[in-house]
């Protein structure tokens, strides 16, 4: 009986250690949600003005744990009918990956904008490539980042690249309750879809609420470009991890 009993109880000392050791095993795809309102819509390379009228944005992300993902966003016009054919609807599907390389971080993926008529795949669309290396100090990260447009046939806009250096800080607080994050970068553009060749400044100041370790509510986030027309898009939203 002795004997029995001892069994059963190592059987559900090992169940339990189980049980334990595949609940802190991370998953092998996580999840991100998040949608913003923004006051108008600015292409986050260039800072061209693709819509004066106020847009949500929304994106999924998807993450392999290996630092594969799939990206999907979305941004909806809030004026007007959705997909009528202005810049303010649109569509992208991402592929990329993002790692550490010798103590490096490495991101690097291909984006399709889908736009202005969506799903019309081909026309008036564009290619979008990147790969970003960076550098964490201890007060602040570094990262040289490259970026290449390449536009469909009749897109109405030619082609470019955008070459940059970026430093970036992210402050916690109030026990890491909220944040407050910046950065600055100087950029070379080759004259990317309509824009002007040459240097000019952009870069983010945002401040995040953490709610939860899944939910961050992103108080406000204002992308600014400093160049000939500078321009700054302010946005509000949340994002959600599963």
């Amino acid at each position: 009986m002795k004997k029995i009993i001892v069994i059963l109880a190592t059987a559900l000392l090992v169940l339990n250690r189980i049980e334990a050791e595949e609940k802190q095993q991370p998953q092998p795809i996580s999840i991100t949600f998040s949608s913003v309102v923004a006051n108008k819509y600015l292409n986050t390379g260039t800072g061209g003005v693709l819509s004066e009228d106020p847009a949500s944005q929304t994106d999924l992300l998807l993450t392999h744990k290996t630092g594969a993902y799939l990206d999907l966003w979305t941004s909806r016009s809030l004026k007007g009918k959705w997909n009528e054919g202005g810049l303010g609807d649109e569509f992208d599907i991402g592929l990329g990956w993002n790692g550490t390389v010798r103590g490096l971080s490495l991101h690097m993926g291909t984006t399709y904008f889908d736009e202005p008529r969506l799903f019309t795949f081909g026309a008036g669309d564009i290619l979008y490539s990147h790969i970003r290396v960076g550098k964490d100090w201890k007060h602040l990260s570094l990262t040289a980042g490259y970026e290449n447009y390449t536009t469909m046939p009749d897109s109405g806009f030619q082609g470019g690249n955008l070459f940059s250096l970026t430093a970036s800080k992210s402050v916690p607080s109030w026990k890491d309750r909220t944040s407050i994050s910046a950065s600055l970068a100087g950029v070379y553009d080759t004259g990317t879809l309509g824009s002007d060749k040459g240097f000019f400044l952009r870069g983010n100041v945002g401040l995040n609420l953490n709610i939860s370790k899944r939910l961050t509510m992103n108080v406000v986030s204002a992308n600014y470009f400093i160049r000939r027309a500078s321009d700054v898009m302010i946005s509000s939203g949340f994002t959600f991890s599963f």
